[in-house]
């Protein structure tokens, strides 16, 4: 029986919704995925999937930053819930998580309790202005996460930043680590001991509030607290009845920019800290450069700073020179010129004694960071230690030079640029990595009766540790405004009044590697290209983009039905 047009027409549209309808009811039951991105930024890495596949219960993710948002907001929130998804994907039992408006009520005192209670949790809120039909309103947000697994509760600034309003170029910034941030907090959750680091004070080292960023970002991960040895012997480790040598208390040590010299007991603790196994992070001044001098007379004389472990150093491996290198890439200095008029004129000009380093090392510690900013650095070399491994982390500029000590330094140098093209010494090392079997230093120099002492357990031989060397201790000094008892984060630039260079992920690196927490490495390493609209095209271009986004559909789809019903017409015509 031959079916009418009609018919064949009403078959084939039911068939067409049949197939549809079994595709979509397959395709629930499968779960394909595919990331198209050039950096593959909806791709986790593989150790967040390894701290995933490990997780030992559930952990469950409360994220206070949904609501009524901005635009830069809006897409940093739909950032957290794609990475978070992601992760769900691979621990579908064991991570759960919701996204919470903590503004949602309309009762200003529910608001309020609200905002106290998550700031007492430890998360920092941000003021916004929204536009609203042609008016401005402030509206509060809290752009972190608080992570719970088994009682256990840590609060997760996701949002990176000491400003209370947020740009766009901080926003980027946060969706770059959102990976590394969340992945630090599961573990930090997750963990029952924290490794130990301890920041040596007593020989001039930097003070609490010098050091407080990288404090406060390192207590994320570690247990930080501030340590002095005071020539005892028990300072840094214990003996243990039974045990042949000393058991350390802390994990690393932390020497910022110590100003006088260590007594040899001192020296003798943080020896026997190494070989059995302790790990240092040395930030060291060789020369000492008197600003006050500077800033009064113009000029200055930089000397040798004596600390008394230059013969350490060289006997684990390297040798900070005495000398101060001047750098083209380098930060910039204000300075009054000339007046103009009745009025002084303040200019930018480059500032050759801060060397600002692009690492060119491809190891996980600087892979991938900003540019390291330094002040008054020497150079250093690497000594023939057998069996210790040498990586230059770090290195001046093809167009650097050292001068030796002393060392004049006068702000005459931005009108004379030091003769870079002629005197050039490249790529002089300026952080070094030691790894290996470290030998003591106080072989054949201490008596007898001293090391065959069993309370001592003196050591000449060391278990498999590391070392980093950086030949200068403002590496890890933050910015300071002592009139109002704060910090600004390590990195920042006054001039540029942001965070531009690298100090703060070189340091944490740093430390994660030595205290064998790779996996955070690479997650904090990978780089994701966040590609912004063109703010001046985006409102110039507006009315043309909005005619295009509604004219062309519906166009599109007027002129497809018609070489649709032409065909079908001709075919229907045809003998």
């Amino acid at each position: 029986m031959k079916r009418s047009p009609r018919s064949a027409d009403l078959l084939e549209l039911v068939m067409g919704l049949a197939i549809v309808g079994l595709v979509l009811f397959i395709g629930s039951f499968l779960r394909l995925r595919a990331d198209l991105t050039n950096e593959e930024r909806y791709t986790l890495t593989p150790a967040t999937r390894t701290m995933l596949e490990e997780l030992p219960d559930v952990v469950y993710v409360k994220v206070y930053l949904t609501g009524e948002l901005p635009a830069d907001l809006l897409r940093f929130s739909r950032s957290i819930e794609d990475l978070l998804d992601e992760m769900h994907v691979i621990q579908p039992e064991k991570l759960e998580y919701s996204f919470i408006d903590p503004s949602a009520s309309e009762d200003e005192q529910t608001r309020k309790e609200t905002y106290d209670a998550l700031q007492k949790d430890g998360l920092s809120y941000s003021s916004i202005r929204m536009r609203d039909k042609g008016s401005f309103s402030e509206r509060i947000v809290f752009p972190g996460a608080l992570v719970t697994f088994r009682g256990k509760t840590v609060p997760v600034q996701l949002l990176k930043t000491q400003m209370r309003t947020p740009d766009a170029d901080i926003v980027n910034r946060s969706i770059n680590n959102l990976e590394y941030e969340l992945a630090s907090a599961f573990r930090q959750a997750t963990t029952k001991d924290k490794a130990k680091v301890a920041i040596l004070e007593g020989h001039g080292e930097l003070g609490e509030l010098e050091v407080m960023d990288i404090s406060k970002a390192l207590e994320e991960t570690y247990s930080v607290s501030r340590v002095r040895i005071d020539e005892k012997i028990d300072a840094l480790s214990h003996k243990v009845e039974g045990v042949s040598y000393r058991v350390n208390d802390f994990d690393a040590l932390i020497i910022a920019k110590p100003d006088s010299a260590f007594p040899t007991r001192d020296k003798y603790v943080i020896d026997q800290f190494i070989l059995n196994g302790g790990k240092v992070l040395w930030l060291l001044d060789a020369m000492n450069a008197n600003l006050d001098s500077l800033r009064k007379n113009q000029f200055s004389i930089a000397v040798p700073n004596d600390l008394g472990v230059d013969d350490m150093l060289f006997n684990y491996g390297v040798r900070i020179n005495k000398d101060l290198v001047l750098d083209r890439s380098c930060a910039f200095i204000e300075l009054y010129t000339q007046p103009y008029g009745n009025q002084r004129k303040l200019e930018r000009f480059p500032w050759y004694w801060e060397p600002v380093l692009i690492p060119e090392s491809t190891h996980p510690i600087v892979s991938n960071i900003d540019p390291v900013h330094l002040r008054f650095t020497s150079s250093m070399d690497t000594t023939g230690s057998e069996g210790i491994r040498k990586t230059i982390l770090l290195t001046s500029s093809p167009a650097s030079l050292a001068q030796r000590s002393p060392v004049r330094i006068s702000l005459n140098v931005v009108e004379m640029p030091p003769p870079f093209d002629r005197q050039s010494t490249p790529y002089m090392p300026m952080a070094v990595l030691l790894e290996g079997e470290f030998t003591s230093a106080f072989i054949d120099i201490l008596p007898k009766e001293f090391t065959s002492d069993p309370t001592v357990a003196y050591r000449e031989h060391g278990k498999r540790t590391a070392q980093i060397i950086v030949s200068d201790g403002d590496v890890i000094g933050n910015r300071i405004d002592t009139d109002k008892g704060m910090y600004y984060t390590l990195g920042f630039d006054r001039y540029a009044n942001a965070k531009i260079y690298g100090n703060r992920e070189f340091l944490i690196n740093s430390m994660n590697y030595l205290l064998d927490d790779q996996s955070l490495i690479s997650i904090r390493s990978r780089a994701i290209t966040l590609r912004q609209l063109d703010p001046v095209r985006t409102v110039a271009d507006r009315s043309w983009w909005q005619v295009m986004n509604t004219v062309l559909p519906v166009a599109l789809a007027v002129i497809l039905g018609l070489i649709y019903q032409y065909f079908r017409r001709r075919k229907a015509t045809r003998p």
